[in-house]
């Protein structure tokens, strides 16, 4: 009985150390692994100041390898007027052009087919009823030549748009959300428009109770929105997504368990990746959630795809004010992320072999101007000391290991 005993001792003494060892290689593995993830590199930074307070809240590429970017210029802090500054770059953010329009405020901004752009813009009123706040508004669609000078404009009543993108009709979608008045039971409507190359509206969907923030053409001509059922609220579980065919018909609508959803980005794989407040996610084809991430405190008002796999998600940290981009791998897991001090970030999208940010620098306290900056991705390669370290690391291991058990045997 003894001997029987000894012997159990002995097997289960001799597969810990099998263990121990196999543990020691994984761990080496995982090192060596990232030893050579992906980080990011901030490769040009630059301000623009056409007034004393400016900013930009949205950016896109452009196919000649620059940028177009869409932000506001101020007159004065408190009381001044608002307009459009819209500003055309090379690939480093040097200043090629800027365009004026006065009496606007900014949503979106994309290249169209042929080298112009379309500006989705806003004007917001409010008045006061018996103690009620009352918003109204309408929107107005911008489209630009090559060099930025006015081609058209159509107004968009009671209407606040958030995005606005070419579809592949020549025309445009607009989405958003309609102003309701104050006793309504739905605070905002959302809204998506679909016009004719020249803006002007050839049908719309409306859905009551919310509010659309992102929107997108997907690969097959169809369209998606996401938002939040509570306007102005954003309490967890509000956050949705609406997927729709190339005439607007609904395939389907989910909700998630987050607040807003600000911008929305289609994979590879035919799914969505998105970004709001506190909270990013994936969702499949059909809407079905694949993973949902917490970033406490932040609010991601972009979400761009990584070349190399995963994402990236971009925006402000509500608590301090700062910028913040944050790199994931196709789980969701950050593995790097840098922050902005005195730099809010609005927007971000992909750039030939890295990012490009665009937000806010803040000057003082009275002064501020519209920024863009170049984000490249490097990989940092771990540098072992011989070919083959971590496998040799893990059989050391092994054989001191087994030499130990066996010195203790004698």
């Amino acid at each position: 009985m003894i001997d029987s005993m000894t012997k159990i001792y002995r097997y289960f003494r001799h597969f810990r150390t099998i263990v121990v060892a196999l543990l020691i290689t994984a761990v080496l593995a995982i090192v060596t692994v990232s030893a050579a993830e992906t980080a990011e590199t901030i490769a040009w930074n630059v301000t623009f100041s056409p007034e004393n307070n400016n900013k930009f809240d949205a950016v896109a590429s452009t196919a000649d390898g620059g940028y177009i970017a869409l932000g506001s210029a101020l007159t004065e802090v408190y009381g001044g007027t608002e307009g459009l500054l819209l500003v055309k770059t090379d690939g480093v953010g040097n200043e090629v052009w800027t365009g004026r329009f006065p009496d606007l405020a900014p949503a979106s901004v994309a290249e169209t087919s042929d080298g112009g752009y379309i500006i989705g813009s806003y004007n917001v009123s409010r008045t006061v009823v018996d103690e009620n706040s009352i918003y109204s508004g309408s929107s107005v669609l911008i489209r630009t030549d090559a060099a930025g000078a006015e081609a058209w404009r159509q107004v968009l009543p009671n209407m606040k748009v958030s995005t606005v993108a070419e579809t592949a009709d020549g025309g445009y979608v607009a989405f958003g959300w309609l102003w309701s008045p104050s006793e309504s039971m739905d605070n905002t409507t959302a809204i998506v428009t679909k016009t004719d190359g020249n803006g002007a509206p050839v049908w719309s969907r409306t859905f009551p109770g919310a509010s659309a923030n992102a929107g997108l053409v997907t690969a097959d001509g169809g369209y998606i929105l996401g938002g939040t059922t509570s306007p102005f609220n954003n309490d967890i579980g509000d956050a949705f997504l609406i997927r729709l065919d190339v005439d607007g018909n609904t395939l389907w609508r989910k909700n998630y368990a987050a607040p807003v959803i600000m911008d929305i980005e289609e994979t590879d794989e035919g799914g969505f990746v998105y970004s709001g407040n506190y909270w990013y996610g994936l969702v499949d084809a059909q809407g079905e959630e694949v993973w949902l991430k917490n970033m406490e405190g932040l609010t991601g008002y972009s979400v761009v795809l990584r070349p190399s796999g995963g994402y990236i998600v971009a925006g402000t940290d509500i608590r301090s004010g700062e910028g913040f981009v944050l790199g994931t791998d196709p789980d969701g897991t950050i593995r790097w992320n840098t922050t902005f001090p005195e730099t809010g970030v609005y927007a971000a999208t992909g750039a030939p072999g890295g990012y490009t940010l665009a937000g806010i620098r803040f000057l003082s306290p009275d002064t501020s101007a519209a920024w863009l900056a170049g984000l490249e991705e490097t990989t940092a390669e771990a540098t072992p000391t011989a070919p083959g370290f971590g496998a040799i690391g893990a059989g050391a291991a092994l054989l001191l290991l087994l030499v130990a058990g066996r010195k203790r045997r004698r």
